[in-house]
C-alpha cells in the first residue's frame, strides 16, 4: 500500500505542478517577483555558530545579505547550545532576531527542541511580531523521534503557540529528505488530517549528493523540483488541498568534509542555478540555502576568516537581481 501510494504520488507529480498559484498572503512577508517567482526562494540558514566570526557577529556579512536582497533567514532557536550545552539566554535570542533585521530579511524560526514546551512558548512570546513563521523541530525523523511522538507534540504544542501568536504560521515536519525515514512525511500528513491541527506549510531538506563525483552531483541539481513535486502530490492526495511547500535546508552535500569540487566556482554556480530553477518550475514557495556563515560543514556562503562572499552567494545574488521586482 505504501509503495502504491508513493508511486501514485510520483506519477501525479510528473503530470501536474502544484499549486498553480499560492496566495501572496500565504506566508508573512512573502512576495511574488517576476514570472510569479516567490521571493522566499532566496533564503539562507543561521545555525549553531562554530567560529567567533559568523553571520551573527559580522556587520559586513549582514550588510552583504541586505544589499543582495536575500529574503528569508531560517534561524535556530536552540534551548541549549550545541557547542557547550549552556541554556540559551534572552540575549542570544535577541541576537538572532537582530541578525535577521540587520540583514533585511524575514524570520523563519526553528523551534529545535519539540519537548521543551516552556522554552518554545517563551521564544514565540519574546519574538512577538518580529518572527511570524516557525518550523517545529529539525529532522526529527533522522534524529530518532518516532512519528507518533512527533504528532503527539505537534497536536499539543502548536495550538498553544497559535494562542500566543495568532498571526504566526507553523510549518512541519522538516524531514531530512522529501519522504522522511519510515514514511514520516506521509504519516505526518495523515496524522494532522485526523487531528485537524493542520500545518500552514510543509517543509523538508534536500542534499542530493553523497559520495558522488562532480558530474553525477551536477546532474542531480534538477532533483529539487522532482522531490518537491512528490510532496505536493502527497499533500493534495492526503489533505485534499494545496499547501505551500518549502525546502528549508539545501545544498549539494550533507556532511563534513564536502568534496573539493564544491570550491570550484563553475561547479557551484551551475549547481546553484540549476537547483533554484528546478524549484521555481516545481512551485517551491520557500527555500533556505545551508548556510550563511556559521562554520558548518564547509558550506558557508562567506569565508569566516575574511567575510568575503563565495561563489554560491554571488550566484544567488545574480538570480535575485534577475527575478526581483
Amino acid at each position: 500500500m505504501v509503495l502504491l501510494l508513493l508511486c501514485t504520488a510520483c506519477s501525479a507529480a510528473t503530470l501536474t505542478s502544484y499549486p498553480t498559484q499560492v496566495p501572496s498572503s500565504s506566508l508573512p512577508g512573502q512576495q511574488f517577483w517576476k514570472e510569479g517567482v516567490s521571493s522566499f526562494l532566496f533564503g539562507t540558514n543561521d545555525t549553531q555558530e562554530w567560529y567567533s566570526n559568523n553571520v551573527e557577529t559580522s556587520a559586513a556579512i549582514q550588510q552583504a545579505l541586505k544589499d543582495a536582497h536575500f529574503t528569508l533567514m531560517r534561524t535556530f532557536f536552540f534551548d541549549k547550545s550545541l557547542a557547550d550545552g549552556h541554556s540559551t539566554t534572552d540575549a542570544e535570542i535577541e541576537q538572532r532576531l537582530k541578525t535577521i533585521e540587520n540583514s533585511g530579511m524575514t524570520c523563519l524560526g526553528v523551534l529545535f527542541n519539540i519537548f521543551d514546551v516552556n522554552f518554545d512558548k517563551h521564544v514565540v512570546t519574546y519574538a512577538g511580531p518580529r518572527c511570524q513563521i516557525y518550523e517545529f523541530g529539525n529532522e526529527s525523523d533522522y534524529n530518532g523521534i518516532s512519528i507518533d511522538t512527533y504528532l503527539k507534540q505537534w497536536n499539543e504544542v502548536i495550538p498553544l503557540l497559535r494562542h500566543i501568536n495568532p498571526n504566526a504560521k507553523f510549518i512541519g515536519p522538516a524531514t531530512h529528505n522529501n519522504l522522511g525515514n519510515n514514511n514520516f512525511m506521509m504519516m505526518f500528513l495523515q496524522g494532522v488530517r485526523s487531528s485537524g491541527v493542520l500545518p500552514d506549510a510543509i517543509s523538508f531538506h534536500w542534499y542530493p549528493c553523497y559520495q558522488d563525483i562532480e558530474s553525477s552531483c551536477l546532474f542531480k541539481a534538477n532533483s529539487y523540483g522532482q522531490a518537491a513535486l512528490v510532496v505536493h502530490a502527497l499533500v493534495q492526495h492526503i489533505l485534499g488541498k494545496n499547501l505551500p511547500v518549502g525546502i528549508t535546508e539545501w545544498n549539494y552535500f550533507p556532511s563534513y568534509p564536502p568534496p573539493a569540487y564544491g570550491d570550484d566556482p563553475n561547479f557551484i554556480s551551475n549547481f546553484t542555478t540549476d537547483a533554484l530553477l528546478s524549484m521555481i518550475q516545481a512551485d517551491v514557495v520557500f527555500a533556505c540555502q545551508f548556510d550563511a556563515a556559521s562554520g558548518t560543514f564547509g558550506l558557508d556562503m562567506f569565508d569566516y576568516r575574511t567575510n568575503e562572499p563565495k561563489s554560491q552567494f554571488i550566484t544567488m545574488n545574480n538570480l535575485i537581481q534577475q527575478y526581483r521586482t
